[in-house]
C-alpha cells in the first residue's frame, strides 16, 4: 500500500479563501497543489495510486472539538461515501486549553478513531512542558497516536515552541507513546533533529515542503534513520503526492525499505491488515 499520513481538506464554502490565506501568511514560499477539497483529495489520490490518507484536522479553539470529532465519524462510517470511508482515515484534535481535554481524549478512544493531530502554532502550547507531558500520558493510555507539527511554523515568527529536543523530551518522559514527529523531526529545524532525533525510537514523517527537498541535513535523516520509523507523507495541500514519492526515493534505500517507509510502516501503525485491498 501506499499510505500518506499526513493531509488536510477544508470546507468546499472556506477551501479558496483558506489557502489564499495561509499562502499568504507563508510568504507564498509554498503554493498548494490543489483547491484543498475532499474531492480533489480523493481525485488526487486515484490519480496518484495512494490507497489510504490520515486526515488531519486541528482544532484552533476548545469549542471545535465536538464537531471535528463528528465530522470525523460521519466520514469514516460513510456520510461522504464509500470511497472517502475506504480512502481517508480521519484524526480527531484536542486543543490543549481545553478544561475537558481528558475526558475529549477519552471519547476519541471510545469513539475508536485511530488518534489526534496536534499543532503547537495553531494551538498554542510547549511541546515538552508539564502540562502537555500529562496530557500525551492520558494519549498513550488510550492509545491514541498523536500526529504533531513539528520545528517551526511557516506562518508564524521561529518561536521554539516544538523543535526536535522537546521531542526527544516528550519521547523520554512519555515512553510507549506513539508519537509522529512532522517534517522530519522538526520544519528547518534539522540539525536539531540530526542531534536529538537521529537514530531514536522515534516516527518522524517526511513532509517536507517543496523549497526544502535538497536540503542536506534532511538528505542525512531521510537515509539514516531507522527505516521503520519513516512514514510517507506529504501534508497535502503543499505537496504533490508524486513530490512525496519521489523525495522518498532519492534516498536509494533498498526497495524492502522503501515500500516499508511508502505504506507498510503506516499500515503497523495505524493497524490496517497488510491485504487490505486498494480503494481505487
Amino acid at each position: 500500500m501506499l499510505i500518506d499520513v499526513h493531509v488536510h481538506t477544508f470546507p468546499d464554502h472556506l477551501a479558496a479563501r483558506t489557502l489564499a490565506k495561509l499562502a499568504e501568511n507563508a510568504n507564498h514560499i509554498v503554493a498548494p497543489v490543489s483547491d484543498g477539497t475532499t474531492a480533489m483529495l480523493l481525485a488526487q489520490m486515484r490519480d496518484a495510486a495512494v490507497d489510504r490518507a490520515v486526515l488531519c484536522p486541528i482544532a484552533t479553539k476548545p469549542e471545535h472539538f465536538a464537531v471535528i470529532l463528528k465530522d470525523a465519524c460521519a466520514l469514516r462510517d460513510g456520510a461522504l461515501g464509500n470511497e472517502a470511508a475506504r480512502a481517508l482515515i480521519p484524526l480527531a484534535s484536542v486543543h490543549p486549553a481545553d478544561d475537558a481535554r481528558f475526558a475529549h481524549l477519552r471519547a476519541i478512544a471510545d469513539a475508536g478513531l485511530r488518534g489526534i493531530k496536534l499543532h503547537p502554532y495553531y494551538q498554542p502550547c510547549v511541546l515538552d512542558a508539564p502540562e502537555m507531558l500529562e496530557f500525551f500520558r492520558c494519549c498513550r493510555d488510550l492509545d491514541l497516536i498523536v500526529q504533531c507539527h513539528c520545528g517551526f511554523d511557516i506562518g508564524f515568527p521561529r518561536d521554539p515552541l516544538c523543535g526536535p529536543e522537546r521531542v526527544a523530551r516528550v519521547a523520554r518522559e512519555v515512553p510507549g507513546l506513539k508519537f509522529i514527529a512532522a517534517h522530519l523531526g522538526g520544519w528547518r529545524q534539522w540539525g536539531g533533529a540530526i542531534e536529538h532525533l537521529l537514530g531514536k525510537d522515534i516516527y518522524l514523517d517526511t513532509s517536507i515542503l517543496r523549497p526544502d527537498a535538497d536540503n542536506p541535513d534532511v538528505t542525512r535523516l531521510l537515509r539514516e534513520h531507522p527505516f521503520e520509523k519513516l512514514l510517507y507523507a506529504t501534508d497535502w495541500p503543499w505537496l504533490s503526492f508524486a513530490e512525496g514519492v519521489a523525495f522518498v526515493r532519492k534516498a536509494g534505500l533498498p526497495p524492502e525499505q522503501e515500500q516499508a517507509i511508502l505504506g507498510g510502516n503506516a499500515a503497523a501503525l495505524l493497524g490496517l491488515a497488510p491485504s487490505h485491498a486498494p480503494h481505487r
